[in-house]
């Protein structure tokens, strides 16, 4: 069965210090070669959410999937609340075969594989019902074929949803609102030039310093998905909810090329069946989630739509930095990007 570790078991510095070591040593997970050449392979599965969140659930499926699908020769240990360290540090890892799986928005990966920019810029997202058929076609065929040059294999996505602006200060409505206000955003070139293009200031930082940051006053507010919203309580240190919507996003989950290459044919199989199984409830499963996020969260902040006029103030101010990414996306990709999500 699946199992959860509590941080107290788990020095997530030592774990990352050893990434070369273990990964000069060709194991799978971090386990001694002839164990994972045993009975069972334990893979482990880190990542940066609370336990009691769907993705989180999600994954869990997909270990007991796992282990039913093997009869119990594969195993997954899951290390949530980023026990195995920062998003980056975890992706690291991966990519060096220490840790066997993560997950992270495609903001993230683009460190990695420039061309994953086009899914941050603003409003690229016309119409949320394409995004599954378009990453379970042509749109995640092209993310595996760049994943794997950069050392990761791609085993499947999760919806995560619309990102929102949220802030201790007052209610967005149009652009200038966002004048002068300190956002926390992901360490993304394109996030970045997005909100400046707003007028905000924006702050790169990792989530997990978050509440922290809005509770001292060093940023007035962030951007983020709505159930992600409610499961860090991050009501509780913001006060305006204002829905513009202007990223759809969604978790690549990855391995690395070296540890996938390390699985039987049977064994990647088996891997392949259980992820199936884990994305298709989760898929089903986060609409209603996000619906519900909404509903609790108009009972602790105060929520605000945005007019249709007015978000065609935001998709104008923003669209420069399209031209401006263009290059470093690749032209071709971004109009696959938007014809496939429109």
């Amino acid at each position: 069965m699946t199992s959860t570790r509590g941080n107290a078991g788990v020095d997530r510095r030592q774990f990352i210090k050893s990434v070369t070591a273990v990964g000069a040593a060709g194991a799978l997970n971090g386990l001694p070669l002839a164990q994972a050449q045993g009975a069972t392979k334990t893979l482990k599965f880190g990542h940066m959410l609370p336990p009691d969140q769907v993705h989180h659930k999600a994954i869990a499926l997909f270990g007991d999937e796992l282990a039913k699908v093997s009869g119990g020769k594969m195993k997954l240990d899951i290390f949530p609340s980023s026990q195995m360290g920062s998003i980056a540090e975890m992706l690291q890892s991966v990519q060096a075969g220490s840790l066997s799986m993560s997950m992270a928005v495609p903001a993230w990966y683009s460190s990695f594989m420039k061309p994953l920019d086009a899914f941050t810029l603003p409003y690229l997202v016309g119409n949320e019902d394409k995004l599954r058929p378009a990453l379970d076609g042509s749109l995640g065929s092209q993310i595996a074929k760049y994943g794997e040059p950069a050392g990761f294999k791609v085993l499947g996505y999760l919806l995560l949803g619309a990102r929102s602006i949220v802030n201790k200060q007052r209610p967005v409505n149009k652009p200038e609102d966002c004048k002068g206000l300190k956002l926390r955003v992901i360490n993304s070139p394109v996030y970045l030039a997005t909100f400046r293009a707003l007028g905000a200031n924006p702050v790169a930082m990792d989530p997990s310093e978050l509440y922290l940051a809005l509770q001292q006053g060093v940023v007035d507010g962030f951007e983020f998905p709505l159930p992600d919203l409610v499961a860090q309580k991050l009501y509780e240190v913001a006060k305006y909810l204002s829905l513009d919507r202007h990223v759809t996003d969604f978790f690549i989950i990855s391995t690395s090329v070296k540890s996938w290459n390390a699985l039987s044919p049977q064994e990647q199989g088996w891997v392949t069946a259980a992820m199936k199984t884990a994305t298709d409830w989760q898929w089903k499963t986060q609409p209603q989630e996000i619906a519900n996020a909404l509903t609790k969260l108009k009972t602790l902040m105060t929520v605000n739509e945005i007019t249709p006029e007015n978000k065609k103030l935001f998709i104008d101010v923003t669209k420069p930095v399209y031209a401006q990414f263009e290059p470093s996306i690749g032209k071709d990709f971004l109009q696959l990007a938007i014809t496939e999500l429109n």
